[in-house]
């Protein structure tokens, strides 16, 4: 049977609205709450159109993840033009939006082959993106790079900022203000305005 128009109209934007609705409940309720009546019903839309779109629910978190992580390298790869690049890696990593979203894929892929191949490419490319960036800020100050690896220190600045994130999630905050001040002593020592004042 043929679509009517306004069957039509009531499922536009379907798609984009269940993925929507996952990310939303993931981030909110976690994974296991992602089903596809609770998905459907959060999106308003009829549940059947969740197995229309996403002929599983692999095949939806792949999309909502996917969509995601397009999303948080467009910014990431913006930091390597920043005037900054160390603060803005900071800055995106210190995102409670992403991070824990990102943290409930890292956990439904212990669970999900798919997801965790998904996952692992993502921060492959994240990887890659957040040591080129690293890379600008310690040429830009004549750090000496064998010395400082760009990898590892991209990987302080992210993994200390997720860390951050993450123990924030449970309400575990001690430490917290004084590891902050502690990074942003030493991302200043990056900084393009103090460089300027020393000159």
């Amino acid at each position: 049977m043929a679509s009517t128009p306004k069957s039509k109209d009531k499922d536009a934007g379907a798609r984009e609205r269940l993925m929507a609705a996952t990310a939303h409940i993931m981030r909110e309720e976690g994974y296991a709450a992602a089903t596809s009546r609770r998905v459907a019903a959060r999106a308003g839309v009829r549940s059947a159109l969740v197995y229309y779109y996403f002929p599983t629910m692999d095949d939806l978190f792949v999309a909502v993840l996917q969509a995601g992580s397009e999303a948080s390298l467009t910014k990431i790869r913006q930091a390597i033009t920043a005037d900054e690049p160390l603060r803005a890696l900071w800055s995106i990593n210190t995102d409670p939006r992403w991070t824990s979203l990102y943290s409930e894929f890292v956990a439904l892929a212990n669970h999900r082959k798919v997801i965790s191949a998904e996952l692992k490419s993502y921060a492959e490319r994240v990887r890659d993106i957040e040591t080129a960036a690293a890379t600008v800020a310690l040429r830009g100050h004549g750090v000496d790079l064998s010395m400082f690896p760009p990898v590892a220190i991209s990987m302080l600045v992210a993994q200390t900022a997720r860390s951050l994130c993450n123990e924030s999630a449970i309400g575990m905050t001690e430490g917290h203000a004084e590891l902050r001040e502690l990074v942003e002593r030493l991302l200043a020592r990056f900084s393009s305005t103090e460089q300027a004042q020393a000159t």
